[in-house]
């Protein structure tokens, strides 16, 4: 019974190794929101742009008056709150596009374009990323993966001993994995609720909130995003597999005591 309990644990270390390169991938891969953009009055949708980014970088390509294939990079203005997956390629330049969109009375410039994107109060939709929310993302996907390595650095531990700390023990299991899953959760519920009430109409690229194309209706939640979903279902099998191994400890029988008789004489025995 005891090699059934440990195998049960080696499970929970192999799950959890899993899970740590699931949202490792998430963290990594620029594949959080993909879009088509078009512009908006172009019904033929003869010019259009795909989109993909992360929480750091993205990708643009597609044909304008020529072919173009160019990097994005995630830039904030906390002081604003917002952010924006910017076409710039210096700081400098990052937040001057940021204050020039946010006041909508400058010309935006593309390093990969060949001409400016000019914005027009009455044409654009300013939808940014809200930058709490990036944020408020990034540090509860780098506390799942803490508690994610937790999981397993402690599963490894608890198939070669049995530690007297709880923490570290099978209840340090449930704890890490429990915190692992929630902060999972936590994740895909900020990201998607900002993504169905912002990026799905907006992806917050330069030229979606200068107006001058559209995602509307043309973008989803990425295979990056998705990711965590496979992660939080390994940390919820890991929470299966300790609760199964507490069953089935309940069931096995007490392990038999000796008891020995009282001798009334005082006299004892020697064999």
């Amino acid at each position: 019974m005891a090699t059934t309990r440990r195998r049960f644990i080696i499970a929970t270390f192999i799950v959890a190794c899993a899970a740590v390169a699931v949202i490792i991938t998430s963290f990594a891969t620029s594949l959080w929101v993909e879009a088509t953009l078009t512009k908006p009055n172009d019904a033929a949708f003869s010019t259009s742009l795909t989109i993909n980014y992360g929480l750091f970088v993205g990708h643009i390509d597609g044909k304008m008056l020529s072919s173009i294939s160019a990097e994005l990079t995630m830039s904030c203005l906390m002081s604003e709150n917002v952010c924006l997956m910017s076409c710039q390629t210096d700081d400098a330049t990052q937040e001057f596009e940021l204050i020039a969109l946010l006041s909508g009375i400058e010309s935006i410039h593309c390093p990969f374009l060949e001409e400016s994107t000019n914005i027009s109060e009455d044409s654009y939709d300013q939808k940014f990323i809200n930058a709490g929310i990036w944020v408020s993302t990034l540090l509860f996907l780098a506390l799942s993966l803490l508690a994610a390595v937790l999981a397993a650095v402690f599963a490894v531990i608890n198939s070669a001993m049995n530690p007297v700390e709880p923490i570290v023990g099978v209840f340090g299991l449930y704890v890490w994995n429990g915190i692992a899953a929630g902060c999972t959760l936590i994740v895909m519920i900020l990201w998607g609720a900002m993504f169905a009430i912002t990026l799905t109409d907006n992806v917050a690229y330069s030229q979606t909130i200068s107006g001058e194309y559209t995602s509307q209706g043309q973008a989803s939640l990425g295979v990056s995003y998705w990711l965590l979903l496979i992660s939080l279902l390994l940390h919820i099998v890991n929470l299966s597999l300790l609760g199964i191994r507490q069953y089935l400890l309940s069931r096995e029988p007490p392990t038999p005591t000796v008891k020995m008789d009282e001798n009334t004489d005082g006299i004892i025995f020697l064999y």
